[in-house]
């Protein structure tokens, strides 16, 4: 059995869901903060009269008496921030759009009377996955690491030998996967920082103003602030397959698989459906981001992975068996039939930003690099 210390340093921000969102009733913003709070710790922190109030307002119904029921809240906010469970980071862009959409609670907007329910559904923001005993700390799972390591070596395999790649992977039983005998710990945070913003989908071969956006929680990254995590990564002995897993064949095969995924967002023209065309990902960044990893190249023990949610089709599929489903019309406000076109490669991509409008300073989800620190015995 061989065991290697990582370091994983997190060059972009990165969002591992969890199926839960922070909900508008149950959090308030502060000074730049979310506080997510304990509703009965808040109750029991209010004055009796205005337990009384707090009372009347919960048993009304409809949808309407949300906008009741935060006005209440952020009136009282001080008692939320004493009752908080967890405090994030939110962009200013952020903090302005719920101050302006929910925090004043005001449910005329322009003279027209606003749907309380759709404001309070567009306001939930998908949670990032954080310690059960440790709420306010972010961590990346084992599990996203070893699927991340998986894709890339299953594609370093399979190039290398479809057949084997059959045999250890695709017809193989839970015994003959030859990951069987690999375990990745649970990433703990050394540093690390979480922020509040936006999820932005970009066209990637025609320019583009605004596509959907997604509120969500990220562990951030950036050129200049970063999140850095460790982990163990163990592998047994073989004893039953005919082959074993190396760490050097693993960082290999994630820099031969992620590494031209990772250059391609810096180049201005891609190669698709056989043509030489516009990429217009690079126009997003920051200068200084562009400029920090245009040329980038991992360092002897060093390789690059891409974990969580919006990493991208390529990222996540094997190179030469790629059938990604790509819809090229439908939909709309008359609800046309959708159509779907099926390619190698993905034409949109998502980006965290600090505002929903932002077309530049954006960042990609989900890039790591790991370090091996501590070779295994």
């Amino acid at each position: 059995m061989k065991k290697y210390r990582l370091k994983l340093t997190a060059l972009t921000p990165i969002h591992i869901g969890t199926g839960e969102v922070y909900e508008p009733t149950n959090f308030i913003i502060d000074d730049g903060y979310l506080y997510e709070f304990d509703e009965i710790k808040f109750y029991k922190n209010l004055p009796q009269q205005d337990k009384e109030q707090f009372k009347k307002v919960v048993s009304k119904s409809g949808y309407e008496s949300l906008f009741e029921l935060h006005k209440f809240i952020k009136s009282r906010k001080e008692y939320a921030k004493k009752a908080y469970i967890k405090k994030v980071q939110v962009t200013k862009s952020f903090a302005k759009d719920y101050e302006k959409k929910i925090g004043r609670a005001d449910q005329n907007e322009g003279g027209r009377r606003i749907d309380p329910r759709k404001v309070f559904n567009r306001f939930e923001i998908e949670k990032t996955i954080r310690f059960n005993n440790r709420p306010n700390n972010v961590y990346i799972p084992g599990s996203s690491l070893k699927g991340s390591i998986s894709t890339a070596y299953q594609e370093y395999i399979y190039k290398k030998d479809k057949k084997k790649w059959e045999k250890w992977f695709k017809n193989s039983n839970p015994s003959q996967n030859l990951f069987k005998e690999l375990s990745i710990a649970d990433a703990i945070p050394l540093k690390a920082y979480s922020i509040i913003g936006y999820a932005l989908n970009k066209e990637r071969f025609e320019e583009d103003d605004q596509g959907p956006t997604i509120k969500l929680e990220t562990i951030f990254s950036n050129e200049k602030q970063q999140s850095i995590f460790e982990t163990d990564l163990t592998i047994k002995d073989f004893y039953d397959l005919d082959k074993e897993v190396d760490i050097k064949e693993i960082q290999k095969a994630c820099n031969e698989h992620y590494l031209p995924i990772f250059e391609q967002m810096f180049k201005p023209y891609a190669t698709f459906k056989g043509k030489k065309v516009d990429d217009f990902t690079n126009e997003y960044y920051s200068d200084a981001f562009y400029e920090k990893y245009k040329n980038f190249k991992p360092k002897e023990n060093q390789f690059l992975i891409r974990v969580g949610k919006y990493s991208q089709a390529r990222a996540v599929t094997i190179d030469g068996m790629r059938k990604i489903r790509v819809k090229v019309s439908g939909g709309g406000p008359r609800r046309k039939p959708n159509k779907w076109e099926t390619l190698d490669q993905e034409t949109t991509t998502w980006m965290f930003g600090v505002s929903e409008r932002s077309n530049q300073n954006l960042l990609p989800f989900g890039w790591v690099l790991c370090e091996v620190i501590d070779q295994g015995k």
